[in-house]
């Protein structure tokens, strides 16, 4: 049986969520390696530092796909002592390639919103842009809400709002998008879940009684991994080819995710 080549899994995620469609400053598709490269192990990881790629060099897997991508901002030199330059330089040095799939997929059924959404158990699933609403089975208090989501994201939360408030729709856009709070209000939602969110957001969110829920941008994303796995796993077979699809075990930082 065949290995696919770093293009056909490139192509496998642009058919699903189109690179075309992610934001004007966004940079996704592929960022690093050899379109022909055949692949027969991959890695699929939130973020890319030195430990993701050694950690893809110790499973052997040619391809890193990724969802926060390298050179977001534009990085105009590679010189030693640069985290992010040296992470470049080892992935060319390792013979690695990196696909990176971003606010692109974000807008998917797939994005780490609607993972989280679905893992509490929402009904009726909904799909606004970034944001995904769903009416819970029965209302839940706030309290209750961030119980299920502490379990959901693994991760601890910060709650702004009332802990008693009823809570029927509840709407999600993780990462960095505080400012979804006015759509979740639009969509029905008295409760809104985010990654980060700024305090002047917070304090006009509680003015109009909508309770926020933050768990942290790394937490709020990550539920997304081991569905991007799964969406890889079947694609490959699907195309009648052979290959490893593996979920990272590193994190970026301490406190991440609870352990």
């Amino acid at each position: 049986m065949s290995k696919p080549t770093v293009e056909q899994i490139c192509e496998m995620i642009n058919a699903f969520a189109p690179f075309e469609t992610a934001e004007e400053y966004d940079n996704v598709g592929l960022l690093v390696g050899d379109p022909k490269q055949e692949v027969s192990n991959i890695l699929c990881s939130l973020d890319v530092t030195m430990d993701t790629v050694l950690e893809a060099d110790r499973l052997q897997a040619e391809l890193i796909v990724s969802h926060h991508p390298l050179m977001f901002h534009g990085i105009k030199r590679l010189v030693k002592g640069q985290p992010e330059a040296e992470v470049l330089c080892e992935l060319v040095r390792r013979g690695i390639s990196l696909i990176s799939a971003h606010t692109n997929w974000d807008q998917s059924v797939l994005s780490g919103s609607a993972c989280v959404a679905r893992a509490m158990g929402l009904n009726d699933l909904a799909q606004t842009g970034y944001l995904f609403t769903g009416r819970f089975e029965k209302p839940l208090t706030a309290s209750e809400a961030a119980q299920l989501l502490k379990d959901a994201v693994h991760a601890p939360l910060r709650v702004y709002g009332d802990l008693n408030q009823r809570i029927s729709v509840m709407s999600f856009a993780g990462g960095a998008y505080g400012e979804g709070y006015l759509e979740a209000i639009q969509a029905g939602a008295q409760a809104y879940l985010t990654g980060e969110i700024r305090h002047h957001e917070i304090t006009d969110a509680a003015a109009r009684g909508i309770v926020i829920f933050e768990a942290g941008h790394y937490a709020s994303e990550a539920p997304m991994i081991p569905a991007l796995v799964s969406f890889l796993e079947e694609g490959i077979q699907k195309n009648g080819l052979s290959c490893q699809v593996k979920q990272t075990s590193c994190v970026p930082f301490p406190g991440a995710l609870e352990r």
